[in-house]
Formats: structure tokens, C-alpha cells, sequence
């Protein structure tokens, strides 16, 4: 019954010495925040001026460059793909569409898929 009593000390007084390494991190962590916390945000930012009457004219979108050999199916299901991500409803374009080579698919996995 010794050596049990003595496990279960040990064990205790880990754990003990475990939890009051966490609580000291979590307070260095707290007084870091403090610290390099942004000393401006007490104050108010400038009011920008109202915007003027006219309205800017609308941007000229470039022309998008597509590879030789896509098929303007494909472009237009990047399109619809890139404008179903964006939840903010802000105008999106499209630069450039350009094959990727097998090599670079097999890279990436490599690096990503590696453990």
C-alpha cells in the first residue's frame, strides 16, 4: 500500500506543480496584453469629412487574360465559384486564368500531406 500512496502523492503534486505553471502563463500572457495594448484606443479617431455630392465615375475593370485551350465554361464557373465566396456583396474580378501543371499539384500535396 506504500508504493500506491506514494503514486498517488506524486501525481497529486504534479499536477499541482502543472496547473500553477498554467495559471502563471496565463497571467504573464495578461499582463503582455496589458502592456503592448494600443494606448490609442482611448482616444477618438478624427471624423472624416462628408463625402462629396458628385459621385465618382466607376472603375474600369482590366481585361482579364484566360490561357489558351480553357474553355469559357470553366470560366465561368470560376467566376460564379469566387462570387458565391464573398458574403460582403463587394464587386469582385477575375485577373487571370492559367493552367496548373501536375508537378505543382504533386509539391503542394507533398509539403502539405507530409506527416
Amino acid at each position: 500500500m506504500s508504493i500506491f500512496n506514494e503514486a498517488i502523492s506524486v501525481t497529486g503534486i504534479g499536477l499541482v506543480i502543472v496547473f500553477l505553471g498554467l495559471i502563471i502563463l496565463i497571467v504573464f500572457v495578461y499582463i503582455l496584453a496589458g502592456l503592448f495594448h494600443d494606448r490609442h484606443s482611448g482616444q477618438k479617431a478624427p471624423e472624416a469629412p462628408a463625402p462629396a455630392a458628385a459621385a465618382a465615375p466607376a472603375p474600369v475593370a482590366a481585361p482579364m487574360v484566360v490561357e489558351q485551350g480553357v474553355d469559357p465554361q470553366v470560366v465561368a464557373v470560376i467566376a460564379a465559384a469566387i462570387a458565391a465566396m464573398d458574403s460582403a456583396g463587394k464587386p469582385l474580378a477575375i485577373r487571370s486564368i492559367r493552367r496548373v501543371t501536375a508537378w505543382n499539384r504533386a509539391a503542394r500535396a507533398e509539403q502539405v500531406y507530409r506527416f
